[in-house]
């Protein structure tokens, strides 16, 4: 939503709003001209339009006011829609890796000097926010949510899916129904589709179609080799129909870092951009916030902030993690959402089990109710390890037992960030 908002403004739209909390994302937008009030109330004076997300249910205060006034009502995506209009939407689909590969997206295209208009998940750290519009530009680099079914909304030019998975089963109900969502949004994409080749849902949705662009470790157009991991950094030769193209060498851990690279590569060079800003672009990644981001090092330890909150995205991190070598990894996770705890329980409990000890915090709610018998005490217990409810006591837990060349993760969508920072100032 602050990235949407900074991109009214940038596009000469005056825009109000409202948070729970200050935070440096709120003090931002006021710094380039939002109103913006703590807690929420009424709705300003003057107010042609009301811009809301998912998170925000029908009893909010500000949506029945909107109501009451006679205000049109948009979601989110609404907003991203009338942004896009008159430029070509380059979009980027899936389960995971879709903030990583929209940003990697972003750097390339504007230092190929295209003045992209660019909509992500996560922070850009070139920009320090999450969204940038650029009247200069004709793309729209957009990453597109499938949560809520609102990645539909979104007419798309060539897309880039990175995979399907059982997410988000409290929209959907079943995996059947996202599958169906995806293939409806494949019928919906003007150019290329460019996917993830290891995927066998996507190549099944996309057969028989002759504008599929694939990416994949083996049998895709783009492929990789000789992969190295090597003072926190990812290398791997890339190639295309088994002719070397570059070197991606990107400051993030895990293959599947590697893999969104190449999902980027494949639709810039569709694009027509050069191999060598492409490849420069890459090799000079700042990286994503809030995407194995290190918070600092101190007194031998290392502490690194990750948004992973499904079990292919903390195993995936883990995995990465372990990679760098570290005597221990020590995983502080809060789960996200009671309907997601519920359904991937089990999977949660299999790669949890995987850190050299692991933190449980309560579950970040997202505006849920609470489900009986689900809660982060009893996930701590099948998993064998700690519940530490308050941020403090984290804290102290870590400062008390880690040691030298630990790997300190704060996983999770919530706020379990704040931890991270908490942590460095008491070491």
């Amino acid at each position: 939503m602050s990235g949407l908002a900074k991109m009214c403004l940038e596009k000469g739209i005056n825009v109000t709003g409202s948070d729970i909390k200050n935070s440096e994302t709120v003090q931002n937008l006021k710094n380039i001209g939002a109103e913006i009030k703590i807690g929420h109330s009424y709705i300003p004076e003057n107010t042609n339009l009301v811009v809301y997300s998912t998170a925000v249910n029908e009893s909010n205060v500000e949506i029945i006011d909107a109501r009451n006034k006679g205000i049109p009502l948009w979601h989110r995506s609404d907003i991203l829609r009338y942004l896009a209009q008159g430029k070509m939407v380059y979009g980027v689909a899936g389960a995971h890796g879709k903030t990583t590969t929209t940003t990697m997206l972003a750097e390339i295209f504007v230092k190929s000097g295209m003045n992209p208009s660019i909509a992500a998940g996560g922070k850009l750290v070139f920009e320090n926010a999450n969204g940038k519009y650029d009247p200069k530009g004709s793309v729209f680099i957009a990453e597109l949510d499938e949560s809520d079914g609102s990645f539909l909304k979104i007419l798309t030019n060539t897309a880039v899916i990175t995979n399907i998975d059982d997410d988000h089963l409290d929209f959907y109900s079943t995996k059947d129904n996202i599958d169906k969502a995806f293939g409806e949004f494949i019928e919906k994409i003007e150019d290329k589709i460019i996917i993830n080749g290891q995927d066998k849902t996507i190549k099944k949705l996309v057969e028989g179609r002759s504008n599929v662009i694939t990416f994949g470790f083996k049998d895709c157009d783009y492929t990789l080799d000789e992969i190295k991991v090597q003072n926190y950094r990812n290398t791997a030769k890339a190639y295309y129909k088994g002719e070397y193209i570059g070197t991606i060498n990107i400051p993030l851990p895990g293959i599947h870092n590697l893999q969104n690279a190449l999902g980027a590569i494949a639709l810039a060079r569709d694009k027509k951009i050069p191999d060598d800003i492409i490849f420069k672009s890459l090799n000079t990644f700042q990286g994503v916030g809030r995407r194995f981001e290190i918070i600092g090092q101190k007194k031998g330890r290392t502490i690194v902030d990750d948004y992973a909150h499904h079990p292919k995205e903390i195993e995936a991190l883990l995995s990465g993690a372990k990679s760098f070598g570290y005597k221990r990894v020590i995983s502080i996770f809060q789960p996200h959402r009671y309907t997601r705890t519920k359904q991937l329980y089990n999977e949660f409990i299999e790669v949890l089990k995987k850190s050299d000890i692991c933190i449980v915090n309560n579950i970040y709610s997202a505006g849920e109710t609470p489900i009986a018998g689900i809660s982060g005490e009893k996930l701590a217990r099948s998993v064998n390890g700690e519940y530490i409810e308050e941020f403090s006591k984290i804290v102290d837990y870590i400062v008390k037992n880690s040691h030298e060349e630990d790997l300190i993760l704060t996983i999770g969508a919530g706020n379990i960030c704040e931890v991270g920072k908490m942590i460095l100032e008491a070491l």
